[in-house]
């Protein structure tokens, strides 16, 4: 029972201390990916990205965070040919999709008002493609890294700029506008 309630209080005094924070997001990405059968082309080209992340800073300076990003169209060229298939090797623009979800450790440091930070995570897209094709639909995941800083310019507010890589296939930079819990503890 005493272990019970050693692990209750842990938990509660650390959930007491946490440090609740959202962030709205506008940048540029940049895709460049191949495209597998059945599609067999590639996607090179860049657009508009927009995103938001939660986090939750759980100690001094460590933080978990999820999020989403979504993309404007980014164009490329396939010769899609089903699998198994002979097709006349043409190549046509197409046009791709995707919507984004991550996840990440957060590593905090911080110099007077502004709070850099490192992050390392997973992050799973949903793409899909103008293909005519049954499999214009389909999934992707892998390592996402990224680095940013956020500065407080007034208590809750914050604004950021943050670039985020995922995995070989999309590299993007945003501006934030964030509101956070903490703001005293940012030290």
């Amino acid at each position: 029972m005493k272990r019970v309630l050693l692990i209750v209080s842990l938990v509660m005094s650390g959930a007491a201390n946490s440090q609740p924070y959202a962030s709205a997001q506008l940048g540029w990405a940049h895709a460049d990916f191949p495209l597998g059968a059945p599609f067999n082309g590639y996607v090179r080209d860049g657009g508009l990205t927009y995103g938001v992340d939660a986090g939750v800073g759980f100690a001094r300076v460590w933080a978990a965070e999820i999020g989403f990003d979504g993309y404007d169209s980014f164009h490329g060229q396939a010769i899609p040919c089903p699998v198994h298939t002979s097709c006349a090797p043409t190549a046509t623009p197409q046009s791709v999709n995707q919507r984004l979800y991550d996840a990440f450790a957060v590593r905090r440091f911080t110099i007077k008002d502004v709070r850099l930070f490192a992050k390392a995570g997973y992050y799973h897209a949903k793409i899909n493609t103008d293909v005519p094709l049954p499999d214009a639909q389909f999934t992707g995941s892998g390592l996402a890294l990224g680095i940013g800083l956020r500065w407080y310019f007034t208590a809750p507010w914050s604004v950021s700029l943050e670039a985020t890589r995922f995995d070989d296939n999309v590299s993007q930079i945003v501006v934030g506008v964030g509101w956070g819990l903490g703001i005293g503890e940012r030290r």
